[in-house]
């Protein structure tokens, strides 16, 4: 039902992945999706189907419209139609503005209608939408977030843990020019980036160490103590790393 396809090498240091979502089962289902730092533009070619489900941010997916979606900060559960078909760019942190003059202000966990003329384009592409998607990006980029890429390298070599005041100056930087370009380019603060990056390196640390000492993970990455830890992974995934521990 989900699958991911590599851009152009051209692009790699801009695009995550493409990525599809298909189904023809005729009944609906629910997906719950989990923060990554990133900023996705889909592409809703099925049925309507349904971002945020029993939220207050819940909104309608139409069909043949393309959106959006801000970089997260919590989790969010969508409901897919029986007749599914979404195509995705996920660009990397801080690399959507190399493509398009939007800033990201205010757009931090919010799915708004964006990037129309992408509907025909993959509509006559078929199956054939990597090289179509590859074409229309190449097209576009003009490297105009290239200086934050070091910024994003920072942080994730650091797992998150990181004071942004020395963020700032290693990259030559008031932390008021560092939250300026994080917003105009992310959507959220140095700060906030920080603690997703953090986020999932303690996500990838519980899944691959089931029998680890919470609190020593937690003193590890950062956290207060394992309340801190606790809430933060409850925030971005909606359980507690007990459950997490067991899958």
């Amino acid at each position: 039902m989900y699958r991911q396809y590599k851009p152009h090498p051209l692009l790699e240091p801009y695009i995550d992945a493409y990525w599809s979502v298909t189904s023809a089962t005729g009944s609906a289902a629910v997906g719950r999706i989990l923060p990554d730092g990133c900023v996705d533009i889909i592409c809703n070619l099925g049925d309507a189907a349904i971002s945020d489900v029993n939220t207050p941010q819940e909104q309608l997916l139409a069909s043949e419209k393309a959106y959006l979606v801000g970089t997260m900060t919590r989790y969010a559960d969508s409901c897919q139609p029986g007749m599914t078909r979404m195509i995705g760019i996920r660009f990397r942190p801080a690399a959507f503005n190399s493509f398009y003059r939007l800033p990201l202000q205010d757009t931090a966990d919010e799915c708004i209608e964006f990037g129309q003329e992408l509907i025909p384009l993959l509509q006559t592409a078929g199956d054939h939408f990597v090289p179509a998607l590859d074409q229309y990006l190449l097209a576009r980029v003009t490297h105009a977030s290239r200086d934050m890429l070091p910024l994003i390298d920072t942080i994730r070599r650091h797992q998150g843990v990181i004071r942004i005041s020395d963020l700032a100056r290693t990259h030559f930087l008031t932390p008021r020019q560092l939250e300026r370009q994080f917003l105009k380019h992310t959507g959220v603060t140095p700060k906030a980036f920080a603690n997703i990056i953090r986020y999932q390196a303690v996500h990838r640390h519980i899944r691959n160490n089931p029998g680890s000492s919470l609190l020593q993970i937690a003193f590890d990455h950062g956290y207060y103590d394992h309340s801190h830890l606790t809430n933060d992974i409850r925030k971005y995934t909606g359980k507690v790393p007990s459950i997490i521990m067991e899958k």
